[in-house]
């Protein structure tokens, strides 16, 4: 709810317009001077871009966070990642971008103190805040707000932490010029408590013995749990305060065993070594730009932890919980602070569930570093009672979270909501030739990088495909992860060094390229009907040189493809006589700089289908189904009329030991569903060898269908052999 300050007595606010959004998909700048990026972008006056962050890619180039500035004032939740040359010139973009502002210049002189605006903040309307608090790390960073519809304004980002029985940390957009609260949030991001840890649960051991030596410092007699890494101070069952350094006498640290575990303090100082090492060993650098801190022993039967921003915050549990000192827990609130130290996700909508999701992947992350395994479950080694918390492969095992994008509405918890992004992360990891470990490289550098304040779930997925692409990993792996949940990067797709997803492309049907030389364009994809003929895939206009490059299965490089013509120009084809039903990936290469070609897919339909209606469409490929999991296989349908029938005939062949558990919905091009098959306990039959009838009479069905199969129940396995669609 907006809450307008009225008893300050400033003028109503003032806003500009045009301040529209453009989402940059593997935008090619030709060779550009990272001075000169706003002008080649078009974008207005004011507008320039300030470096954050970088990283190399594999082309040799390297992939520059940069944050967009309006007459030198961040613009909010507008950056972009940019590929740059050794030279520093801009040569690919990715991300959201605001054209223009028109803000005066008493627009952009703030009524408001940073100051005033915390004070906005803990006004007797903020219902984070409660009498007698105190608060500590307050923050006011002013931005130029960009408001959906076609706005701007001057805004404080401002946050405090205030300590308490019920910590919080208010956070919300003020105007600094009215002091109007335009939007609100709680930023405390807590966890329920996570991963392996020295109990009761799970046995006790010694450090030193069974787990690494504490680092500590040593002065005389007396050591602390200090080091130039890591510090770790004992509140003393106080919710507030900076606590005491732990010391004692050298070498051995006991005596602060309560609730069943046997030294929280050991456990929290160690692995925040942990965490700080796998980031260092992982990605070159700790994860915070300053020393973690962790507080052990907050209040008194606290059944929680949380980032506060400066600090990591250890309850020691009561009935439900342990003390919360884990590995999995740690990794988890650290990895909250690099998340606000790089991308800065907005901590509610989808945006707060990508928060919450990077922060348990962090967690398994720091199990496969730690252990070479991790087990997917959330809050399995500190709940006293119970399996876990929470589920990364299967989310709505806990009765909350959601496993798809298509079952998200606004007001859902961040912590449910994160089940999206969990179930695609682990899904990724099963992929054949990943891991935990890859699979969380991906991610990091997605939130280092490429993911803005204000992603969305599909716009968040542009940024993992890009980071794949960066890395030289399999990136239509990481496009099938996403699908699996829903989610997938808007056409055009992400792109870093050239690559990332560019949509599928329809017979007939052109798309204009543009590109840089040495790169690879965005990733195309064909996949014909059964009995179709004469696939040929071609380029052709425009100016400079692109090479085209064409594999069945997976995405072509320099050294495998199925098809690589290499002529002089841009007339270029590949063709199939018999083509394969399954995918083909196509790219385009620069062997110079080009702009303006065409690239075009066109086959001949099987008898009665495209042109007209009556079509037959299959795919036959296998796809696993995993126990208690989901899987999806889609079908492009092109040429048939408009809208669909009213009998349309849906094949489904599953081979399955238990059909029972099975779930299966059709998914319309339109996103619309319909559930063919729900799962039954009592129906233990082998196999699926079903035809349903659907009603299609209000869609248009030429697009992609996806059937989904989902997987309820445990002990049984198989896969999607066949299904079709026959109008």
């Amino acid at each position: 709810m907006n809450i307008l300050v009225a008893a300050m007595g400033l003028a109503a606010f003032s806003t500009a317009n045009a301040a529209t959004t453009e989402h940059l998909h593997a935008r090619t700048l030709g060779v550009t001077p990272a001075s000169q990026l706003a002008h080649t972008l078009g974008l207005g006056n004011g507008m320039s871009f300030k470096a954050r962050f970088s990283r190399p890619t594999r082309h040799g180039t390297d992939t520059v966070r940069m944050q967009q500035m309006y007459n030198g004032v961040p613009v909010y939740g507008r950056s972009i990642a940019v590929e740059q040359n050794a030279q520093g010139q801009a040569l690919v973009a990715n991300g959201p971008v605001a054209q223009s502002f028109n803000l005066s210049a008493s627009d952009m002189r703030a009524k408001l103190t940073g100051d005033r605006a915390v004070e906005v903040l803990r006004g007797r309307h903020n219902p984070f805040m409660a009498p007698g608090q105190s608060i500590h790390n307050a923050k006011a960073d002013l931005y130029v707000y960009p408001e959906s519809q076609g706005q701007a304004r001057l805004v404080y980002l401002t946050s405090y932490f205030a300590a308490g029985n019920q910590p919080a940390r208010p956070t919300a957009i003020i105007d600094a010029n009215t002091g109007e609260i335009i939007e609100q949030w709680d930023g405390l991001t807590t966890a329920d408590g996570y991963g392996p840890g020295g109990n009761q649960k799970t046995g006790q051991y010694q450090y030193g013995t069974d787990y690494p030596a504490l680092v500590v410092t040593a002065s005389g007699s007396t050591c602390s749990l200090s080091n130039s890494d890591v510090k770790t101070y004992d509140m003393n069952n106080a919710m507030s305060g900076s606590g005491t350094l732990v010391s004692f006498p050298c070498y051995t640290h006991t005596g602060d065993g309560v609730n069943g575990a046997y030294s929280p303090e050991n456990d929290a100082h160690h692995f925040g070594q942990v965490v700080h090492d796998m980031y260092n060993n992982w990605f070159g650098a700790p994860p915070l730009n300053f020393t973690l801190v962790m507080k052990v022993h907050l209040g008194s039967n606290y059944e929680n932890a949380y980032w506060d921003g400066s600090a990591m915050n250890f309850g020691d549990g009561a009935s439900t919980f342990y003390p919360l000192t884990s590995l999995d827990v740690t990794s988890h609130e650290i990895s909250h602070g690099f998340t606000e130290q790089h991308s800065n996700l907005q901590y509610s909508g989808q945006s707060g569930g990508m928060n919450e999701a990077f922060s348990d992947m962090a967690g398994e992350a720091a199990e496969y570093y730690d252990r070479g395994s991790n087990d997917w479950l959330v809050g399995a080694e500190i709940i006293k009672s119970g399996t876990a918390l929470r589920y990364m492969c299967n989310p709505t095992q806990d009765g909350s979270s959601i496993d798809n994008a298509a079952d998200y509405y606004s007001g859902l918890n961040v912590h449910y909501s994160s089940g999206v992004y969990n179930k695609a992360f682990c899904t990724l990891a099963k992929t054949s030739g990943w891991n935990t470990k890859k699979a969380f490289e991906v991610f990091e550098r997605a939130n280092a990088l490429y993911w803005s304040s204000t992603a969305t779930f599909n716009s968040g997925a542009c940024g993992v495909e890009s980071a794949s692409d960066d890395l030289g990993y399999t990136t239509s792996d990481v496009v099938s992860a996403f699908n699996a949940v829903g989610v997938s990067c808007p056409s055009g797709g992400g792109g870093g060094g050239g690559g990332g997803t560019g949509g599928s492309l329809q017979n007939g049907t052109a798309v204009s390229l543009s590109g840089s030389s040495g790169a690879f364009s965005s990733t195309y994809t064909v996949q014909v009907p059964s009995g179709s003929s004469n696939l040929v895939i071609s380029t052709s206009g425009g100016s400079g040189d692109a090479d085209l490059y064409v594999k069945l299965g997976s995405e072509p490089t320099l050294s495998s493809y199925d098809c690589r013509p290499y002529k002089n120009g841009n007339s270029e084809s590949c063709s199939f006589s018999s083509p394969s039903t399954s995918t083909y990936y196509v790219k385009l290469y620069g062997y110079s700089s080009y702009s303006g070609v065409s690239l075009k897919a066109t086959w001949t339909e099987p008898s009665g289908g495209g042109g007209g209606g009556g079509g037959f469409y299959e795919n036959s490929t296998n796809v696993n189904i995993p126990d208690q999991s989901t899987a999806s296989s889609y079908i492009s349908v092109s040429g048939e009329a408009n809208p669909g029938p009213s009998d349309l005939q849906v094949h489904v062949k599953i081979v399955h030991t238990y059909r029972g558990d099975l779930r299966i919905t059709l998914y319309e091009p339109n996103g619309s569903s319909v559930v063919l098959k729900s799962p039954s306990g009592s129906d233990g039959t082998d196999n699926v060898d079903q035809t349903y009838t659907v009603n299609a009479s209000s869609v248009d069905p030429n697009g992609q269908w996806r059937l989904k199969v989902d997987d309820v129940y445990a002990g049984d396995t198989g896969y999607i052999d066949d299904w079709s669609l026959q109008f």
